[in-house]
This record gives structure tokens, sequence and C-alpha cells, in this order.
């Protein structure tokens, strides 16, 4: 009976097509809404926090920590997300050993407040001129890149929008500022279920995109016909996965924008997974020459 239901597990697997978790890391968005937030502070690393957490959730990702990203942005001065271009964030990602990156800024973020004043009823509930129902609506709105880091291609790019309001008498704008980001009450203001309404539809954007993605890895050490891979069972490597080796071109660069355009690489042959570990994986090959300077990618 174990034996069968075994069989059927290792079956079910094959068949649903089962694929390794593309590794990926989001970089704090530019704040372009500074002025309209009026109170809430790290706008832009609150955001990409909660990306992370969304990417998290989907279980297509493995998602690195935001502390490891934070750490080489300082040790490579760059503070400011603003400052990054899509080429830059590919080269920070390909340091981090990273497939794509998650770059964008947040173009809207603020809470508008109006105020309906209603008369005639003072004489009745004794609180005067009548009752001022407040009305809060919370509006975010974002604009998300994916980069691909082995050639600082834009792959995917979305916009984020949410939008909440909460009515009554009771309604005080002034107190939300002091529920910030990952708080326990934030999520329950107008303004953090609007960002969730905006993170959820990124989330799942990249999420139902995640198939279409090439998977690729860096290698960490070569020996005779072995590779080593950074990649292993948290990504959901697996035995006897077949991987192309390619060789990195020259890079093609846009003359008018600078952009990338990719490069001209050149496949050298397959691998296939003989053993993996938690964080690595090993693999065989029957290509003579393969170096780090080369790199894994499996072909769609």
């Amino acid at each position: 009976m174990k034996k069968t239901i075994l069989f059927l597990l290792v079956f079910l697997l094959a068949v649903s097509g089962f694929s390794a978790k593309r590794r990926i890391a989001v970089m704090d968005l530019e704040d372009k809404a500074q002025g309209q937030h009026g109170g809430w502070r790290s706008v832009g690393s609150g955001m990409a926090d909660a990306i992370s957490t969304g990417l998290v959730k989907s279980g297509k990702f493995n998602v690195l920590e935001r502390s490891k990203l934070e750490k080489l942005m300082q040790e490579q001065k760059l503070g400011a997300s603003g400052a990054v271009t899509a080429q830059s964030a590919a080269k920070i990602g390909q340091l981090l050993g990273v497939q794509y990156m998650i770059m964008g800024s947040v173009t809207e973020f603020g809470v508008k407040e109006s105020k309906l004043g209603v008369g005639g009823l003072g004489g009745l509930i004794g609180i005067g001129g009548g009752i001022d129902t407040r009305t809060n609506t919370a509006r975010v709105a974002m604009d998300v890149r994916m980069i691909d880091t082995s050639t600082g291609e834009i792959i995917l790019a979305e916009k984020g929008e949410g939008e909440e309001s909460s009515t009554g008498v009771s309604v005080n704008l002034s107190v939300a500022p002091s529920v910030d980001f990952g708080k326990d009450g934030f999520d329950e203001t107008v303004i953090g279920k609007a960002v969730r309404k905006a993170i959820d539809h990124i989330t799942d954007v990249f999420a139902q995109a995640e198939a279409k993605m090439p998977w690729s890895a860096k290698i960490i050490k070569v020996d005779g016909r072995q590779i080593w891979l950074n990649s292993g069972e948290e990504d959901g490597t697996q035995v006897g996965k077949e991987i192309s080796i390619f060789k990195k071109g020259e890079d093609l660069i846009d003359p008018d924008t600078g952009a990338s355009l990719g490069s001209s690489d050149t496949k050298l042959g397959v691998c296939k997974i003989t053993k993996v570990d938690k964080k690595f994986s090993i693999a065989e090959t029957t290509v003579t020459g393969v170096t780090k300077d080369n790199y894994l990618k499996e072909e769609k």
C-alpha cells in the first residue's frame, strides 16, 4: 500500500510539471508620491516588504531576505533606489545569486478626507449645529518591473492600484499615520486595505507569469565533469532535471537608450542534476571546458 501511494505521488509530480522555484529579490520602491501621504514613513521600503510577503505566500518564488539585499546595497553605496537602473539592478542580482530582481516606484499613496455637515438636529440630540460625517478615501498606486539578471532586460511590467473608503462620525484621519507598515492595526486602516488590493494584484500577475519565466542557476564550482550549482532543495531543484549550459557573449546595448538588449550567448550543451542538497546541487555533463563564467538556464 505504501509503495502504491509513493508511486502515485511521484507520478503526480511528474505529470504536473513540477519545477524549481525562481529565486527573486525585491528592491525598495522609489517614492514618487512624496508630499501626498503626510505622515507615513518609509513608504518605498514598506511597499517592497509587502510585495516580498505576497510573493512568499504565493509559493511560486524563493524570495531573498530583504536584510541581505539591504546589506549589499549599503556595501555598493546604492542607498537610493531611484539611482538604480535595470542594468545596475541586474548586476546586484548577479552578486546576490538571484534570477530576477523587482524594482519600481510608488506613484500614489495617501488619504483624502471629506466632511459632510448634517444640520437641524442639534436641538434634538444636544450637539449644537449638527453632525459632521467624515469620509476617508485612500488610494495607492505603483509601477513595478521584473528584471532578468542574466540580461538586464525588463521581462514584465505591471501597475498595481488600490482604493478604499471609510465613512462615519468617528472616522479620524489624524491618527492613521501612527499605524505604520507592519504594525498591528495597519491592515485595518483605509490605507492598509488599499495597499493590500494593490499588492494582491501585483503578486497575482507575477505568480501567473512564473511558469513562463526560464529557470537559471550560477555555477559555483567545476571539478571535471561535475558542476556545483547555487540552487538546491529550497528552490525545488530535483534529481534528474536537465539544464542547458550557456557561454555568455557580448552585451548588446541600444545606442539611443543605453538599455541592454540581451547578449549573443552560445549554448555549449546540457547537464543533468545528480545530487540535491538544501542550498546547492551537483550536476554531471559530457561538455568539456565548462567554467564558473558559464551559466545554466532551463529552455522553454
